[in-house]
């Protein structure tokens, strides 16, 4: 969910990446679908609605007010990547072309968003130790986006809600104090722990041997400067080896650190994938 300022001003919304997370299919289809369903509904071409495009002609009294596309960042050759924000009437219709399950899963998604908006937030009297003079709704919204959008670990999660606590006067003593996660550590750590030879080659063939598999993803942010400053990512489906949990050189970055129990199946198929593309003769020459 996000909350978008362009045509979506006030509406609650729900992003194409996160519609594509709770369906299980890949976002650039998702992403095909809506420009479908939106050239359906208001005619002409689907490419008419290429978020490129409709962020040049957003000004256009013509655009539909449920929809809205937005810039996510950029990716590693520094090419925009985009997403599409939808309301609720756009997103239910979206998915009468998806299966049951899909269509339950964003429906249960919409009703969390819905109840988080219609209901005051209530914290116990003694967790608060100052009046809160605001509506934390826009907070938790940013949070619960970033959670997503990076997928952080649930130990990630909580360290945020703690510092979001800290910053607005209110006591995160309610907050769990650890989460009973796996134990995970950092690719590198565990290649040299193995004394395995791919420990000394981690940046350059191990790191972009996971991105052609899936595992992880360059994910990019601005740096003081305007700069553009990338990190690694767990995917959807490297989440199964490891878990995001917060940079330690930056909280605005993600660190991917991998389950110590499952990494020996990933390494398998690391070491299968460098030996049939001979990447590591390669990256030494």
């Amino acid at each position: 969910m996000a909350s978008q300022n362009h045509s979506l001003p006030s509406s609650v919304t729900m992003t194409s990446r996160e519609i594509a997370e709770l369906t299980g299919k890949q976002h650039g289809h998702v992403m095909r679908d809506i420009r479908n369903m939106m050239a359906q509904l208001h005619g002409g071409k689907s490419e008419d609605f290429l978020p490129e495009k409709y962020l040049k002609n957003q000004g256009d009294p013509a655009l539909d007010a449920g929809f809205s596309a937005a810039l996510f960042g950029v990716n590693n050759a520094g090419q925009p990547i985009y997403e599409y924000l939808l309301n609720k009437d756009h997103t239910l219709t979206l998915l009468t072309g998806y299966d049951v399950k899909a269509r339950f899963k964003v429906i249960q998604r919409w009703q969390e968003l819905e109840a988080a908006l219609s209901t005051p937030s209530q914290a116990p009297s003694q967790y608060v130790t100052s009046a809160l003079p605001y509506a934390p709704a826009f907070e938790i919204q940013i949070a619960e986006s970033a959670a997503r959008i990076l997928r952080m670990s649930d130990t990630s999660k909580i360290r945020m809600l703690t510092t979001l606590c800290d910053a607005k006067g209110i006591n995160p003593n309610f907050l769990p104090a650890y989460v009973d996660e796996p134990l995970v550590k950092a690719i590198t750590t565990l290649l040299k722990e193995m004394d395995h030879p791919l420990g000394h080659h981690v940046a350059r063939v191990v790191n972009p041997t996971l991105e052609k598999l899936g595992i992880l993803e360059h994910l990019s942010r601005k740096g003081r400067g305007n700069e553009i400053k990338r990190f690694w990512n767990l995917t959807a489906e490297g989440l199964q080896y490891g878990r995001n949990e917060t940079s330690p050189n930056n909280p605005r970055e993600t660190q991917p650190l991998f389950f110590v129990d499952r990494f020996p199946e990933l390494l398998q198929r690391l070491e299968t994938f460098i030996t049939d593309h001979a990447l590591l003769s390669t990256n030494l020459q």
